[in-house]
């Protein structure tokens, strides 16, 4: 069954789980943040956009095989590619889902860990932002916990950018580096950071942990 969120709405993300080609955990991660992020231009008339943002920004980071992310792309969501791993995601909805979102399973999201940081695009053209993203090693989250709250840093940190960097970003191809931290990293690298996620403590971790770091 279906497990029902912490929150009343939440923005729904797949991420592939292929036996045949894994992805690993880190460009898993990386995937599903610029998948979050892209849906803002993707779907910028979403009506769910500023209740849900305002309520928690709650996401729910689900798991498929390849027939799976073609069929939810088919149903309108956008599609991210970073190396291996593909994401998918739509605009925040009410629960409980619909369509093939919905068949999709949450727990058991756990991919291969290989400790070392991905990136996306990059070098970016002048001018162009760069999302840099930092994940706690420490904390020991599943792909799926993880990427959730990497999710939730590469969105704030879009929502923050001023409409047309960000439409620059995008067409830039989402320059991106997502580096895991442990959690002296953490610590140091929480300076610079213009957005600190901290968990709510529904699933996994305690409720506070500093889990994501954006910049």
């Amino acid at each position: 069954m279906d497990p029902v969120p912490a929150v009343e709405m939440i923005q729904p993300i797949a991420v592939l789980k292929d036996p045949a080609d894994p992805a690993g955990h880190e460009e898993t991660c990386l995937a599903a943040a610029l998948a979050s992020a892209a849906a803002i231009t993707a779907f910028p008339e979403d009506e769910h956009w500023e209740p849900w943002y305002v309520s928690g920004q709650g996401k729910s980071t689900r798991r498929g095989k390849p027939k799976d992310l073609r069929a939810v792309e088919a149903q309108g969501a956008v599609v991210v590619h970073v190396g291996r791993a593909v994401a998918a995601a739509q605009a925040p909805t009410t629960y409980p889902l619909t369509g093939r979102m919905k068949q999709l399973q949450v727990a058991g999201t756990e991919l291969e860990h290989t400790g070392e940081a991905v990136q996306h695009s990059v070098p970016a053209p002048e001018g162009v932002p760069v999302l840099h993203l930092g994940v706690d090693t420490s904390l020991d989250m599943s792909t799926g916990k993880a990427a959730a709250q990497s999710a939730h840093a590469a969105f704030e940190w879009a929502v923050r950018l001023t409409p047309e960097a960000r439409e620059a970003w995008m067409q830039a191809g989402q320059p991106s580096v997502l580096t895991p931290l442990d959690a002296r990293a953490m610590r140091k690298t929480r300076k610079q950071a213009t957005v600190q996620i901290r968990d709510a403590g529904h699933t996994e971790i305690a409720p506070g942990s500093r889990t994501a770091l954006a910049w």
